[in-house]
């Protein structure tokens, strides 16, 4: 049964949901992306509620949740520390198994690299490794270009410009996929999409990332050097728009122990897109991975 929780950080409070019980020895933590909230692992939650711990934070900020204040405190730095301390704090099994799409990926990257004695696994959809990214966003006009909807986001009108004809942009980002996802999914989207103060925090993950025009990139960014020695499985929707596939091109020089599984129809929403098969997948190299 899933249930909802809360846990009080030394810096702010998580909203969660979790299936937990004595009996499993094993633990999984699932991060979500933008725009979307713990309930993104609905499926998931449901499909492992036999076999291990669950839980599904709400990312810092989402979800009515306090966040961390002021836009500037959203670094990845901050985020990731928060993550971590969650980790510590709520998880009943550690090193925990960790998997995560879009945002949740961005930070689950920094997490696995900096914090690994509390990571078992990486499974990664759709998210590409910081090194390959801001590779693509200093010589990719594609990858600049696909990115180039951030600008809307972190704008004074981000709010507005997202709530717009019942959230009409929010819900292009999925293509048809939004009509597809379970009531509880889109109900509990919908909601947050309408909270100002949460999506304030949500484009605030994406004010302190460097700035996205081609001229600041070229003057600004160097390429972070973020080296994961955790086992490591990326599941990639190859028709992506919001990354380019090159982002896959070297990831194997930056992570000791890699496996891509490539699905070649799917999108950024691989997780909605591919329940069973995205599930089994997980299930799978969790057991390898111990």
């Amino acid at each position: 049964m899933i249930q909802s929780k809360s846990a009080t950080l030394s810096s702010t409070t998580i909203n969660y949901l979790s299936v937990e019980s004595k009996h499993k020895d094993r633990s999984l933590l699932f991060l979500h992306g933008f725009p979307e909230t713990s309930w993104s692992w609905e499926f998931y939650l449901n499909y492992f509620a036999d076999k291990y711990n669950l839980y599904a934070p709400d990312l810092p900020g989402y979800n009515f949740s306090p966040g961390l204040g002021e836009a500037k405190n959203y670094t990845i730095e901050n985020l990731v520390n928060v993550l971590n301390e969650f980790i510590e704090t709520c998880c009943a099994q550690k090193p925990i198994h960790v998997i995560a799409h879009d945002w949740g990926g961005v930070l689950a990257w920094p997490l696995a690299a900096f914090y690994a004695t509390n990571i078992a696994s990486l499974t990664i959809l759709n998210a590409a490794h910081p090194s390959c990214f801001t590779r693509e966003m200093l010589s990719n006009e594609r990858q600049q270009q696909a990115s180039s909807y951030i600008s809307t986001l972190v704008s004074d009108n981000g709010f507005d410009a997202t709530s717009k004809n019942q959230h009409q942009m929010l819900k292009g980002f999925y293509g048809k996929c939004f009509n597809h996802l379970s009531k509880q999914q889109q109900q509990s989207f919908v909601k947050q999409w309408q909270h100002k103060k949460s999506m304030e925090n949500a484009f605030s993950y994406y004010k302190n990332m460097p700035s996205q025009s081609q001229s600041n990139v070229e003057r600004a960014i160097k390429i972070p050097r973020v080296y994961i020695k955790v086992p490591t499985m990326v599941l990639w929707g190859m028709k992506d728009t919001a990354f380019v596939h090159e982002v896959l091109n070297g990831m194997e020089q930056w992570i000791d122990n890699l496996q891509i599984e490539i699905f070649d129809d799917d999108d950024h929403w691989l997780h909605h897109r591919r329940l069973n098969e995205v599930a089994s997948k997980i299930d799978s190299f969790v057991s390898v991975t111990g």
